[in-house]
């Protein structure tokens, strides 16, 4: 009876915090496939990952992929502007702007490009909007956040192998396949366009490292090796990868 009771309070809990905040909310249950959208995009949780910097779950498939299935462009995702909601500009299908927002909640669905080169979407930058679940502008799901630098090495840390799907589209196998992340390409930030699409993969971190930047991890099939970026610009489109730990 306990037992139950404190597993009715962390309920409570999460559905109090996921009312409060932007993020893409789930059944209160803790139920899986985990519903987002209203139900158009479920995900999965993957078992745990041992690493240095600590035992991670990550979802199954990047945000706003209708598939796990790496055979299909499906898989890759939406493309997000570092710290910015889940507010209709990560669509691959999102029309652009030239203004840089002023706010850091936008009441617009269209990906801001920056053609100054200032490197950010906001006209004043800000650290915060994607630090752990409680950022204000998380767009993971309801109890998880995109994983920090440190995290993104640990994992590489185990292993990696870029490998091809039949479809021809390029992956990462990390830890031997515990954890798999599409070559989803990017969206520029100069010029709203796609790029290597199928062929490099492009995910944020939830570090900001200074003005305008934050972390990231890049791979890509040329090189058939892994790069850990010191940064990259925030006004650019890039994958997310949702993660919780213990």
């Amino acid at each position: 009876m306990m037992k139950y009771y404190r597993y009715s309070c962390c309920i409570l809990l999460l559905v109090l915090f996921c009312k409060y905040t932007t993020a893409q909310s789930y059944d209160a249950n803790f139920a899986r496939p985990i519903n987002t959208e209203k139900g158009k995009f479920v995900y999965l949780e993957l078992p745990p990952i041992k690493t240095d910097e600590g035992v991670l779950y990550f979802l199954d498939r990047n945000l706003g992929a209708s598939t796990a299935d790496l055979e299909f462009s499906d898989s890759w995702g939406d493309l997000y502007q570092w710290g910015r909601n889940t507010d209709g500009h990560e669509k691959r299908f999102s029309d652009t702007t030239l203004i840089r927002a002023n706010l850091t909640n936008i009441n617009h669905r269209l990906f801001i490009v920056d053609e100054k080169k200032s490197n950010d979407w906001l006209l004043n930058s800000d650290d915060d909007l994607w630090q752990g679940e409680k950022g204000e502008n998380n767009p993971c799901p309801c109890g998880y956040r995109l994983p920090t630098q440190k995290e993104w090495k640990a994992l590489l840390r185990l292993g990696n192998e870029m490998k091809v799907s039949s479809g021809g589209y390029y992956y990462i196998s990390i830890a031997n396949g515990q954890l798999k992340l599409p070559c989803s390409g990017l969206r520029s930030a100069y010029t709203g366009n796609f790029q290597h699409l199928g062929t490099r993969g492009y995910y944020w971190a939830s570090d900001a490292v200074s003005i305008g930047t934050s972390g990231c991890i890049d791979f890509n099939k040329e090189e058939l090796v892994t790069n850990i970026s010191i940064y990259g610009f925030r006004a650019f489109g890039r994958s997310v990868r949702c993660v919780r730990s213990e």
